[in-house]
């Protein structure tokens, strides 16, 4: 009934289009703000404005971090407990460590057994990438035979491939050991082991320490200098400015129908069900939801016209040319069902389901 109602209003009334969402992650300097002036007092500031202090998730990001500063500012890493990290944000479900590193960050190299080493993440080794395929969500892994840091394996794999390689099980970690067969000497994989973490909770596993850093020392929070290196100071230094982010991502604590959450979506500062049009969009989703420890099946704002059969955004738009649906094929009438969601565990593809069915739902926020 809710895709039917929208696509009317959409004919016949061409002008309609519920309010415009915002971008769905935003970045903001706050300067010479005499509310704050050490990292405590700056990431009040950013969580009264904003949502937090800035968590930098690719080189991507902090490129577009430098083009918005002209000092030395607060970003969101600060010094905790050590622990463990997947370079593409996975949870660590899986481990064949060996060894230890001891009291500083280092990073996980396969050995020939297949079993993995703790080895110091500046050390230049050969590395494993993969890549995802995104119509049966297959992986292909890639040795690559070159000498690099793990930081810069993983600049390299993100810019080739997707990522540096995550193991989620046995069967998995088998099959990196066959792909790495060639390598001479241990390789890295994506997993690091270190004693930061984001002030927001992020998994980001992105680092871009400068030489030297970090230092062993109680400079326990990040500042980004303006070269675009990282560097851990004291927590009580004062910098006379600060990177926030700001997210525009709900999920509701229900879960409901299709047309109930196109009713919830536009109710209160929410201002419409989420649309994905790009790649992009589809990165920040993910990542923010893996931030919130969100998982499940996820409502959006993808409707289907049971007359005509075309898909559509509850904004008023159509599809883009990048889509994202499981098995790279667009539903079609008359198998099809009416409404789009999104399944975190399966790579947050889109999926047509039953607009009965109830679900938790993604909106935007004002």
């Amino acid at each position: 009934m809710a895709t039917i109602l929208l696509f009317l209003l959409l004919v016949l009334f061409p002008d309609f289009s519920p309010a415009e969402q915002s971008p769905l992650r935003t970045f903001h300097l706050i300067e010479k703000n005499p509310q704050f002036k050490n990292q405590s007092e700056a990431r009040a500031a950013c969580r009264e404005n904003y949502t937090d202090l800035v968590t930098v998730c690719s080189e991507e990001e902090n490129t577009a971090l430098i083009n918005l500063i002209n000092s030395n500012v607060w970003i969101g890493l600060q010094r905790s407990q050590f622990s463990s990290k997947w370079s593409n944000g996975d949870e660590v479900t899986f481990s064949a460590l060996t060894g230890s590193c001891g009291p500083k960050p280092c990073c996980a190299a396969m050995k020939t057994d297949a079993s993995w080493d703790n080895i110091t993440c500046t050390e230049k080794r050969n590395f494993m990438c993969y890549e995802q395929d995104q119509t049966d969500l297959t992986f292909s892994y890639h040795l690559i035979t070159e000498n690099k840091t793990w930081y810069e394996a993983q600049s390299y794999c993100r810019k080739i491939y997707t990522d540096l390689v995550s193991i989620r099980d046995q069967e998995q970690n088998e099959a990196v050991k066959i792909a790495g067969m060639n390598s001479s000497d241990f390789f890295w994989i994506g997993l690091l082991r270190d004693d930061w973490e984001w002030t927001d909770g992020g998994r980001s596993a992105y680092r871009n320490w400068g030489d030297g850093q970090p230092r062993s020392t109680s400079s326990n929070c990040t500042q980004l200098n303006v070269n675009g290196k990282w560097q851990n100071v004291m927590c009580s230094n004062i910098l006379p400015a600060v990177l926030c982010y700001n997210t525009s991502l709900h999920v509701s604590e229900d879960r409901m129908n299709w047309e109930n959450a196109l009713y919830y979506c536009m109710k209160d500062n929410r201002t419409g069900l989420l649309h994905i049009h790009t790649e992009s969009d589809h990165t920040k989703v993910k990542n923010e939801l893996r931030r919130r420890r969100i998982s499940g099946t996820l409502w959006v704002g993808l409707g289907q016209s049971q007359l005509f059969g075309f898909w559509f955004w509850s904004d008023g738009s159509g599809l883009s040319s990048w889509t994202n649906w499981v098995g790279g094929q667009v539903p079609q009438l008359p198998l099809s069902q009416h409404c789009g969601a999104i399944d975190t565990e399966q790579d947050f593809k889109w999926l047509d389901k039953n607009c009965r069915y109830a679900f938790r739902v993604l909106c935007t926020v004002k």
